[in-house]
């Protein structure tokens, strides 16, 4: 083998090393069909999302939780909110100029609703004794 081609070989054998990637969730063809996907995947993470918050609220109903406790976490559910809406208006005004600004708006959305839902989950759904939890944990989306 000669050397200039060594460099090629290197490449190609680093390329082959690597894991295979995995295929987009919402890998349709058109920005429709991929627009619909993530509305799709949004509608069930805020389902899902509402669920664990409903859990949360009715477990801070029990005894021993102060008021104060539910106040706050109303404040930070509101904040939570705007802020949600406003990162991904945010990355949709980045990409105004094209068509995958409405796609790229709701894959924020999800990705961040995915990951509210966990923190609630992690925060009020659990206990810190591993005992089994008041829901499931949840799905992250690895790629959205």
């Amino acid at each position: 083998m000669r050397i200039r081609h060594l460099p090629v070989c290197y490449v190609t054998a680093l390329l082959l090393a690597q894991p295979a990637l995995a295929a987009p969730i919402c890998s349709s063809k058109t920005t429709p069909e991929i627009q619909s996907c993530f509305s799709s995947r949004l509608a069930q993470a805020e389902a899902q999302l509402k669920r664990y918050t409903e859990a949360a609220l009715r477990r801070m109903q029990g005894p021993g939780t102060a008021a104060r406790t539910q106040a706050d976490f109303h404040k930070a559910e509101s904040a939570w909110w705007a802020f949600r809406e406003a990162e991904c208006k945010a990355v949709s005004d980045r990409w105004s100029d094209g068509t995958i600004r409405t796609s790229m708006e709701l894959s924020c959305r999800l990705k961040l609703t995915e990951e509210r839902t966990y923190e609630l989950w992690q925060n009020w759904l659990t206990a810190p004794d591993r005992a089994t939890p008041i829901l499931p944990e949840p799905a992250i989306s690895s790629r959205n």
